[in-house]
């Protein structure tokens, strides 16, 4: 069965990933407000080294060096957004050579990859350097808990009263946490634009959240309301990030309706059970690439019912 790769071409791809760009200055903005300068040398030592593997993998397999790639920038811009601000460079710079020349090269590049490639790099890097990964020391000044970052508090079960200006500060990424990926009001913008550019993309963002939202209330981390806890999951680490850029993934992403909705349960579920049991802060990245290998599982079971299959030889879905 063709996949939703098959159904893209270079200039829808590049259509795509250039409105990701332009959603990915949105955090790279907040990233730079809360962080200063140094947010922005991250950025741009991950994205360099995404684009420069993509260029070598090009010359060693004698493959037509494409140096506008927005496939290897928005990957690399990803990864860095998912990072503290204090990381010391050479993390990001082997997690962005490990998503583009061990994730996105080998299966063809950009259109034909089976993971995100970026979801794939940040979780190389959770398990080689967690250490630094999830080091929120060098945090922003006057953030709410300090150095102190949500999931962290989560995942050690210590409850945390959230008021009305807290809950203004949480929602607006002044916490301790990853770089790029605090401000849920700003991730709501981005899904906004999305919304216009690819609607049906966000069916998947949409069940994700929901399962989400299911297993908060069914599976409390902490001891508290439900708007705390909520609150707290929803904020914390990297989930709506990944929501609106990795779950929405236009190679990766079924293309039918149900098959989408299905799809976002079960990264949520997933993202939920190992945030609930795993050893790592942020398992979102973990959860997408499962997500992603059951994609294929998915799509065949759901032919093989005859009211959905029936017509899958004849359909074409175009990328949306």
């Amino acid at each position: 069965m063709a996949n939703g790769a098959e159904k893209l071409n270079k200039s829808s791809t590049r259509s795509i990933y250039g409105d990701y760009l332009l959603m990915l200055t949105v955090p790279c903005f907040t990233a730079y407000w809360y962080y200063g300068v140094r947010s922005l040398l991250v950025v741009a030592a991950s994205v360099a080294s995404a684009v420069i593997t993509d260029m070598l993998a090009g010359i060693v397999i004698n493959k037509k060096i494409n140096t506008g790639d927005p496939g290897s920038i928005f990957t690399g811009a990803a990864i860095a957004m998912m990072m503290p601000s204090g990381i010391p460079y050479y993390v990001p710079v082997f997690a962005s050579v490990f998503a583009v020349a061990v994730v996105k090269v080998p299966f063809g590049g950009s259109l034909k990859a089976p993971f995100v490639p970026a979801a794939a790099g940040f979780a190389f890097a959770s398990v080689c350097f967690s250490d630094k990964v999830f080091d929120y020391t060098a945090g922003l000044r006057g953030s709410l808990f300090g150095a102190t970052s949500l999931g962290s508090m989560l995942m050690s079960g210590r409850a945390v009263y959230i008021g009305e200006s807290s809950v203004y500060d949480i929602v607006g990424g002044n916490v301790a946490g990853p770089m790029g990926t605090g401000c849920a009001l700003l991730m709501v913008a981005c899904a906004f634009y999305l919304l216009i550019r690819r609607p049906k993309a966000l069916v998947s963002s949409v069940s994700f959240i929901a399962v989400c939202v299911l297993m908060v209330a069914l599976f409390p981390r902490v001891t508290a309301s439900f708007r705390t806890n909520l609150v707290s999951e929803l904020c914390s680490g990297s989930l709506l990030f990944a929501a609106v850029f990795f779950v929405t993934d236009p190679v990766t992403q079924p293309e039918k309706i149900i098959n989408k909705i299905i799809y976002g349960a079960v990264c949520g579920a997933i993202c939920m059970a190992m945030r609930l049991l795993g050893a790592y802060e942020e398992p979102v990245c973990f959860a997408v690439l499962l997500a992603n290998a059951f994609r294929p599982i998915l799509d065949s079971a759901i032919n093989n019912i005859p009211q959905f299959g029936k017509k899958a030889s004849r359909k074409e879905v175009r990328a949306e």
